[in-house]
């Protein structure tokens, strides 16, 4: 009895280790198959942004139509103009696809481009080190400065001039960034107003509602052009205009959009260099003031 009892447990312990050493058996991996298996996790999704554009036959571009020069509503016709509509225009002409203008709320700009609502932002774009790292920027095509439109006649001198007045600025612009990155300056000032766009804030310096703004130098003077003698940029004790900030105006893309990104680039290149983009500039600044190439 006890030699069968014997027999009977060494049989079961036989099974079992039979049992438990075909499992990984079954999910054995040769080298090869590990490897093939490590690469494909490891490899990165093609960048498709060019391709899915050109299968589109268009580009979704999302602006702030209330942007002058840059692009904005013309009051007369009531079409969407603008210095980067017509830069975006002949890009897309010279890639072989239509340009789709899509005014977005520049508050959620972020969100339009990464849903997919638009396929890059081109309106005045400044470039920021934050924007560096949310978006894929591509190179810089104009200068810009972040300057104060204060009323003509005011007899403001400087930042300090401006100490315990109203200041307006377009909520999430490049302007807004400027003013952060002044502390001193905001500190003294007696409140910032965020405004929607600036064709209202202008009339809000007309109407006392507000002191100045503060605001891209190129919309500035488009306004100062439109309207001689209603506003002035403020100066500082030397008479120069007095600057928040220097920046560079380029194009965003979602962050994978590297392929998209480099078509744009090209375009803008070969633009800079058979001087389609010099005549442009100087159809809406009466001069040259792009960077491309120089």
């Amino acid at each position: 009895m006890k030699k069968l009892i014997v027999f009977l447990m060494t049989a079961a312990l036989t099974i079992s280790f039979a049992g438990c050493s075909s499992a990984p058996a079954a999910t054995q991996q040769t080298p090869s198959a590990a490897v093939s298996s490590g690469a494909a996790s490891g490899s990165s999704a093609p960048d498709g942004s060019w391709d899915k554009v050109k299968s589109a036959g268009k580009l979704v571009l999302g602006l702030d139509k209330a942007f002058p020069p840059m692009g904005y509503v013309d009051t007369q016709t009531g079409e969407l103009v603008g210095f980067d509509i017509d830069l975006a225009k002949e890009a897309c002409k010279r890639l072989g696809i239509e340009l789709s203008l899509q005014p977005i709320d520049w508050d959620n700009k972020t969100a339009e481009l990464n849903n997919g609502n638009v396929d890059c932002l081109w309106n005045g774009f400044s470039k920021t080190s934050e924007r560096g790292q949310e978006f894929a920027l591509s190179i810089p095509y104009m200068k810009n400065n972040q300057i104060i439109l204060v009323k003509a006649g005011s007899n403001y001198k400087g930042l300090g001039g401006l100490a315990g007045k109203t200041v307006g600025v377009q909520a999430d612009s490049s302007a807004e960034t400027a003013l952060n990155d002044n502390p001193d300056f905001k500190s003294s000032l007696k409140s910032v107003v965020k405004i929607d766009d600036y064709s209202k804030a202008v009339l809000e310096i007309q109407n006392g509602t507000i002191d100045a703004i503060a605001i891209d130098e190129i919309v500035a003077r488009y306004y100062l052009t439109k309207n001689p003698g209603a506003y002035s940029v403020l100066q500082d004790q030397d008479g120069k205009d007095a600057s928040l900030a220097t920046e560079d105006y380029v194009v965003a893309f979602r962050k994978s959009d590297i392929a998209l990104k480099e078509k744009i680039e090209g375009a803008l290149k070969d633009m800079a260099k058979d001087g389609t983009m010099a005549d442009l500039s100087k159809k809406w600044f009466g001069k040259d003031v792009t960077t491309v190439g120089k």
